[in-house]
Order: C-alpha cells, then sequence, then structure tokens
C-alpha cells in the first residue's frame, strides 16, 4: 500500500471515528493490541567489551516465547497484561503452574503461544469485562479472533461496548499502541533483561529451567509494564 494511499485512509478513518464517538470520554475509548515477548530479548544496540560477558550472543537465540496483550484507555490507565503461554488447555502448564504466577495479571496457555478465538474470548470477558463499565468503544486491528461474529457478539451484548476494527493493512500507521505503548514497553523488557542472571538449562516446556524462564518472564514484562506512563 502506497504511503499516500495510506495517509488517505488513515484521514478517513480518524474523522469517521471521532464523528462516530465523539461523545465518548477519554476513559471510554480502550486500544488493545498484542505482541511476542521472549525470555532471551537483549537491547538492539550494545557496546561491548572484548573478551566480556557472552549474554547477549546467548540472548539472540529468542528460545522461549509468549504472547503479551497490552491494553490502554485514552486516558491513560493500562489494563491487567494477560500472557499467553505455550501449552494445552487442562494440560500440566495450564493445570499446574499457572497458579504461582503473580495475581493481578491474566494467564492463558495455547499450543502455539498465539491468540486465538477461545483465548480472545478469554481476554474480552476476564480484562475488559471486568473493566468497561459504562459504554466505550474498543480500538483493535482487525485480526480474524477480534473481528469474528462471537466477538462482536461478546463486546456488544455482554459487555457494552462498541468494537472497531482498524482498517485492513494499515495498522502500523495508525495503531496507537504501536507507538505510544508498544515501543517503550519494548525498550523497557531489554533494559531489565540486561539487570537479570541468565538461567541457563534446557528448554524443554516441562523442565524446571523452562519453568523459571516463564516466571522470569512474566514478572520482567509486569515491570516493565508498569514502567510505562502517559505521554
Amino acid at each position: 500500500v502506497k504511503q499516500t494511499d495510506l495517509a488517505e485512509v488513515q484521514s478517513d478513518f480518524a474523522a469517521e471515528f471521532h464523528r462516530e464517538y465523539i461523545a465518548y470520554g477519554k476513559e471510554c475509548v480502550y486500544n488493545v493490541d498484542e505482541t511476542g515477548i521472549f525470555y532471551d530479548m537483549p537491547p538492539r544496540y550494545i557496546c561491548a567489551v572484548r573478551g566480556g560477558s557472552s549474554k547477549i550472543s546467548r540472548g539472540e537465540k529468542h528460545s522461549l516465547r509468549m504472547t503479551a496483550v497490552l491494553t490502554v484507555r485514552a486516558d491513560g490507565t493500562k489494563l491487567p497484561i494477560l500472557f499467553i503461554i505455550k501449552g494445552v488447555s487442562g494440560g500440566r502448564i495450564d493445570s499446574g503452574e499457572l497458579s504461582p504466577f503473580p495475581p493481578g495479571q491474566l494467564y492463558a496457555v495455547q499450543e502455539d503461544a498465539w491468540m486465538d478465538k477461545r483465548v480472545w474470548a478469554t481476554y474480552l470477558r476476564d480484562v475488559l469485562g471486568e473493566a468497561i463499565e459504562e459504554p466505550s468503544v474498543v480500538l483493535l486491528d482487525n485480526f480474524e479472533s477480534h473481528v469474528s461474529g462471537e466477538s462482536y457478539n461478546i463486546m456488544y451484548e455482554e459487555i457494552g461496548a462498541h468494537l472497531c476494527a482498524l482498517p485492513p493493512n494499515a495498522t502500523s500507521v495508525y495503531q496507537p499502541l504501536d507507538v505510544g505503548v508498544m515501543a517503550p514497553f519494548k525498550r523497557n523488557l531489554r533494559n531489565l533483561w540486561l539487570l537479570e542472571d541468565i538461567i541457563v538449562g534446557d528448554d524443554d516446556p516441562f523442565s524446571l529451567t523452562s519453568r523459571q524462564k516463564r516466571m522470569a518472564l512474566v514478572k520482567r514484562s509486569i515491570a516493565a509494564w508498569d514502567l510505562v506512563t502517559p505521554s
């Protein structure tokens, strides 16, 4: 898509959005996006000393991965993170490992640690459903699970909110979370990674080291989210 075309689509979408939802206060406008996070997540640029620590080279492997679903309101309020962890619903990780994870956040398992319709329904009911108390609008990309008929029904019938999907192929241009929230969140993750001791060992999903890595990544992500402040 040409940049000029994207700019035109952005302008048209913004005009339509403000016309449709001009009466909604900032406390009633939500933006949600998801991103992959890794246990090993080094900063993009490193000043290294020859013969120094090999932490950076090991960290580039990006071995253990989760998905973090982030939500903010237009007034700057941040909602709890939904962590999507690789596992089987009802399996060993789901039934035996999630309970010790830090409270105040939400956790779900999925075979590939990706968003799907089941996890999205959990997010709608347990994250948005707990936060929204008056008619609201939720701004998100047009990923299949987000804009399914089930999603619209849960959003409108159960939660009392409107779902506003961004135009296809152009979310990088006007997804508010991409620049204002996601970028500092990722930067915080990378900076915090430098402060941790590397957990070295077997990457089998049920091994002790993998359990430790999952816990470390969750705690680091919560700390990184706490450091994100309204600009």
